[in-house]
């Protein structure tokens, strides 16, 4: 396999094994500005899922939450709750309105303190859940504070699973779309 990269680099996609299939029921569809492709799962640790892109964008998520990006100019390096976040958990959200807080921590894909900016808080409301149409109960999340976002939610209505969702990823960096690709969906 050659040789780990020198630390503090990271390894060109080129360069990367190729992606493995992954396991039926455990693939999303990924969108990110002009690039789509599907994510496959490379990694689970307890509740995290690392993705990777064709183009060699990974995230990882924890629930319905994207926490940390690679591969991009602008880097999510951490998403952390303030107190209770009810979409890093398998539970239905319920219908009222919601209030979260995350602490993200960004950089540059140089890594350059300069770049770097820890502990930024943004306080944030889940919206009621809108009426099923198609089958499907969107929860808007607006959040505020060290950043300006809104990310979208979309859960089947017969079992309220996540089906979809469009999150803010960083600043200068388009949402990333995923669709979650179930069998018997």
């Amino acid at each position: 396999m050659g040789s780990a990269p020198p630390a503090g680099q990271m390894v060109p996609p080129d360069q990367l094994a190729p992606l493995a299939v992954p396991p039926p029921g455990r693939s999303l569809w990924a969108e990110l500005g002009q690039d789509a492709s599907p994510a496959r799962l490379v990694r689970e640790e307890g509740p995290r899922r690392f993705w990777r892109m064709d183009q060699g964008f990974v995230f990882v998520t924890e629930g319905a939450r994207v926490v940390a990006t690679a591969g991009l100019p602008t880097m999510l390096l951490a998403s952390a709750p303030i107190g209770e976040d009810p979409l890093r958990q398998a539970a239905p959200l319920g219908r009222a309105t919601l209030r979260v807080a995350h602490s993200f921590d960004l950089s540059g894909a140089a890594g350059r303190p300069e770049q770097m900016r820890f502990g930024q808080v943004v306080q944030c409301r889940i919206e009621a859940e809108e009426p099923a149409i198609g089958g499907l109960i969107e929860r808007v999340e607006i959040c505020e504070g060290a950043a300006f976002f809104t990310n979208r939610f979309w859960f089947r209505a017969a079992d309220r699973v996540l089906i979809r969702s469009e999150q803010w990823i960083g600043r200068d960096v388009p949402p990333l779309r995923l669709e979650v690709a179930v069998e018997g969906s």
